[in-house]
């Protein structure tokens, strides 16, 4: 069965491609450099193992759970191949899957290529998450419920309260939930550590400022499931890269460093976010970000979001996502967490681009 166009990837590396010089498109913190990493000469370069080696994996695991026996991981390219991975390996024809929208293509037309029915769920910026909507969206066949805590990319994240609801509801008919996790910074609130039928994603892309290794990873405490991730894995990548893992071993056993560093960039940013949003309130409405990189702007007057990002563009050179990539209308994401000179100076080029005269 064919595969929906990745509409998110069209943007960047198709009519964007080529065109920008200054991008506030991405979700993750400000990237690094390989000189900000410790690479030992001696590492071989051989083939690692398919599920990726054992004292990383026991890395990832232990930000879970002191109690890491309890639990299995892999190792992956990426978040997004975690999920795809999980998505062929759990469902089959006919299943129901359920995903919140705005959100990731991936969410729904994965399953959908798989030929499963798949129900979205609108869960709109800067309101609480549809939980009635929810039940009345489950069937006899519904088999996974696709969850992003903190949401990519509204920002919207689900209180401890929306958290119980929900589990409680798959709870009722043994449905499977996978939360993509890549911005959560204490992984003991993790939903593996709430539910047993359920799977956490997440990598060092988002928060690290690493994307170009494309590490990620899957844990649950359910043992098969990662078993049947691994298999699947076989048929596509086999392994990961040795280097990148030996890389992301160092990485984490120096997490609160990283971390220390994606909190100055909020702390940096987020004044500046909050001032432009204020010069820019004729046009925009931001929904405040919860410890994410990127905020949400809802767009008003009827300004149609998706030709704003493309004037911002061609007047400018700046690259900012639209929301019709993510499945909704009137709004945009852009980036805070970047240094404080070049974010001042492409919120300007926003400010520009709206008529508003004043600068920050």
């Amino acid at each position: 069965m064919s595969i929906a166009n990745y509409t998110i990837q069209e943007w960047l590396f198709n009519e964007a491609k080529g065109k920008f010089k200054y991008d506030l498109a991405e979700s993750g913190v400000q990237f690094q450099y390989v000189k900000d990493l410790s690479i030992d000469d001696n590492w071989c370069l051989d083939y690692s193992y398919d599920r990726g080696c054992e004292d990383l994996r026991e890395l990832i695991k232990s930000q879970y759970t002191s109690d890491t026996a309890s639990l299995n991981a892999v190792v992956t390219h990426g978040a997004q191949e975690a999920l795809y991975i999980f998505y062929r390996t759990l469902l089959s024809s006919g299943d129901h899957v359920i995903a919140t929208s705005p959100g990731w293509q991936q969410a729904w037309e994965v399953p959908r290529s798989i030929n499963c029915d798949v129900s979205l769920l609108e869960w709109l910026p800067g309101e609480a998450f549809p939980i009635e909507e929810l039940e009345r969206s489950i069937t006899a066949q519904t088999k996974l419920l696709v969850l992003n805590s903190h949401c990519n990319p509204t920002g919207a994240i689900l209180s401890d309260q929306e958290w119980q609801n929900i589990i409680s509801l798959c709870k009722r008919k043994n449905i499977w939930i996978v939360n993509d996790e890549e911005y959560l910074l204490d992984f003991s609130g993790s939903i593996i550590n709430k539910y047993k039928l359920s799977l956490s994603v997440s990598s060092l892309s988002k928060i690290y400022g690493l994307p170009a290794l494309r590490l990620g990873w899957a844990v649950s405490n359910n043992d098969k499931i990662i078993e049947d991730m691994v298999n699947y894995k076989r048929y596509t990548s086999v392994c990961n890269s040795l280097l990148l893992e030996n890389i992301a071993k160092k990485v984490l056993s120096e997490k609160e460093m990283h971390i220390k560093r994606f909190r100055n960039y909020l702390n940096i940013g987020r004044p500046l976010l909050d001032k432009f949003a204020e010069l820019a309130k004729d046009h925009l409405e931001l929904i405040p970000p919860n410890q994410t990189p990127y905020a949400w702007f809802n767009t008003k007057n009827a300004v149609d979001s998706a030709k704003l990002v493309r004037i911002i563009l061609e007047k400018h050179q700046l690259l900012v996502m639209p929301a019709e990539v993510f499945g909704t209308k009137n709004g945009i994401r852009l980036t805070y967490a970047r240094d404080e000179q070049l974010l001042r100076t492409c919120l300007n080029m926003i400010l520009d681009t709206l008529g508003v005269s004043e600068r920050l």
